[in-house]
């Protein structure tokens, strides 16, 4: 009987000396430390039935936020030549306004084309990967989402056939100013791409426009301020173009603007002075449509003219 219960004893001080190690070396050799995954708190709350301890390579998550992964367009790029795909807000630092794109850019080494266009929808960037990618370009910028007509299934759409013929090039996406909270539908697309796309860098210009000082009047278009924020956030996720080849301020293609007297009515009596013309018009005192419109007295150089109804086949 004694016999039996020094056995039984030596059996529980086994048993809870072996717990011990093995709780102790949960962490494992290569200093990878288990925790709770699926939004749970590591010891609060019922833990998964496994949980790996394998080191998993951030780049390879395709939900990665830009900030998360650790390289730059630039190092996975097969080569130098950008193409930036835009409405007003790129055409505001293409080369025939600002110029601010080319300024900044081909320092790096990048051979740029910004392809804009005032007032314009998710379907020019359509005609534009059409037309500019058999020119032959490695890397792409893509903001369009600000003219939005309302129709989610449609701006879906039309993005995945842009990506689809961009991929598998290295593509920054920027999401939209929610100057409305329609706006929030395209921006719900655009993060749902790059959780499914593993060649997007997000960049994310609904946040970083919130900055004091960054937009006109409009609460859409960047000054010139604001231009030079946008280009630092591109930059921080573009890097140095591939190579030593030197940079280039690319040939324009698509420089149609919507015409300026698609413009709807702002509220109150003001006058405008427009981009690259010395007549000053009178605005109509009637309630606008739409919102895109920018209420001021003048439009300063350098900045873009807001978006007017498209002139193009409507996506």
């Amino acid at each position: 009987m004694n016999f039996s219960r020094d056995n039984l004893r030596r059996c529980a001080a086994l048993t809870v000396f072996l717990i011990a190690v093995v709780a102790c070396g949960s962490s494992g050799s290569d200093g990878v430390t288990t925790t709770a995954v699926n939004g749970t708190v590591a010891g609060v709350g019922n833990l998964p039935d496994q949980v790996s301890t394998t080191p998993v390579d951030p780049a390879s998550l395709t939900s990665a936020p830009i900030g998360s992964r650790p390289l730059t367009v630039g190092e996975l790029s097969n080569g130098p030549r950008l193409l930036m795909i835009g409405d007003s807000i790129f055409a505001a630092v293409s080369r025939r306004f600002s110029n601010m794109a080319c300024d900044r850019l081909v320092p790096l080494g990048w051979q740029v084309a910004v392809e804009a266009e005032r007032g314009r929808f998710i379907d020019l960037g359509l005609r534009i990967v059409n037309k500019k990618l058999p020119q032959g370009f490695d890397a792409a910028v893509l903001f369009l989402g600000t003219n939005y007509g309302k129709k989610q299934d449609v701006y879906k759409e039309y993005l995945d056939k842009i990506l689809d013929e961009l991929a598998p090039r290295p593509v920054i996406i920027l999401t939209a100013t929610e100057y409305k909270p329609f706006i929030r539908e395209v921006n719900t697309v655009i993060e749902e791409e790059v959780r499914t796309r593993d060649n997007l860098w997000l960049v994310d210009w609904r946040e970083i426009s919130k900055t004091p000082g960054v937009l006109w009047k409009d609460g859409i278009h960047p000054v010139d301020e604001g231009n030079v924020l946008l280009m630092d956030s591109i930059i921080e996720a573009l890097g140095n173009a591939p190579g030593d080849v030197p940079g280039e301020c690319l040939k324009v293609e698509f420089k149609d603007d919507a015409p300026l007297s698609n413009l709807l009515p702002v509220t109150t009596n003001v006058e405008t002075t427009l981009v690259g013309s010395t007549s000053v018009v009178a605005a109509s005192t009637s309630v606008p449509t739409s919102s895109t419109v920018a209420v001021a007295t003048t439009t300063p150089p350098g900045t873009t003219l807001p978006p007017t109804t498209s002139t193009t086949t409507g996506p």
